[in-house]
């Protein structure tokens, strides 16, 4: 299954259009918020990974969303979040946002387990994702 998080908030007026609904960047934000809760909870929060692994982060490679039904200024909406796949060197979240009982977006992020280049540290380089993490958020899931 997977340890799923939610991450509840409010629509608020700078988050919505002039029409008054959440302008679509702003659903980007809170995905990535959500990610971080979800992190956070399974105890492998991004600031804690880069002490331990020395790693430079998980930076974003990739970030699809689906509109399904449109969130309006004042809403109460939960973001829940969950990683469907462990790869190599990436991991991919999976999002759906509620809005009340209706999915209003769903999507992904990929993220990459980010170290320094060895030749330039000005650059990035994928690395292996140490099986101690992925065992971390697996043990998470079964509290």
């Amino acid at each position: 299954m997977g340890l799923k998080t939610r991450l509840k908030t409010k629509v608020e007026w700078g988050d919505c259009d002039p029409a008054g609904q959440m302008f679509y960047p702003n659903y980007f934000r809170y995905v990535d918020a959500a990610t971080h809760h979800l992190l956070e909870t399974a105890g492998i929060g991004i600031p804690a990974l880069m002490r331990e692994f020395a790693i430079m982060g998980l930076p974003l490679v990739d970030a699809q969303l689906s509109f399904k039904a449109r969130s309006r200024w004042g809403a109460r909406i939960e973001v829940e979040s969950t990683i469907v796949e462990w790869r190599r060197k990436t991991l991919v979240v999976g999002h759906r946002i509620w809005n009340g009982d209706v999915v209003a977006v769903e999507g992904r992020e990929i993220r990459v387990w980010a170290r320094t280049h060895p030749d330039d540290p000005e650059r990035l380089q994928a690395g292996e994702i140490p099986a101690a993490v992925v065992a971390r958020y697996e043990e998470a899931d079964r509290r």
